[in-house]
């Protein structure tokens, strides 16, 4: 099984254990529910997607400026699943 880190707490992962947020072609951010989209990734541990914002980590693995309505989106999304 292919081995992951998550961009919080740098913890290494089976693939499966981890939710995986991309930065799509339309500049959204969204999880990625197949884990094979062709776009920007970065993978989370499930635990990890509420401290997220605190730590900017998404910020840091897509360059670019990422709102609070995202980080919430992300939980409820990542909740559902």
């Amino acid at each position: 099984m292919p081995v992951r880190m998550c961009v919080v707490c740098r913890g290494r992962f089976e693939k499966a254990e981890l939710s995986r947020v991309i930065s799509g072609d339309d500049g959204e951010i969204r999880l990625d529910k197949t884990g094979k989209a062709q776009c920007r990734g970065a993978y989370i541990c499930r635990e990890c997607l509420k401290t997220a914002e605190k730590k900017r980590a998404l910020e840091r693995a897509f360059k670019r400026r990422v709102g609070h309505e995202v980080y919430e989106r992300l939980i409820r999304e990542a909740e559902e699943k």
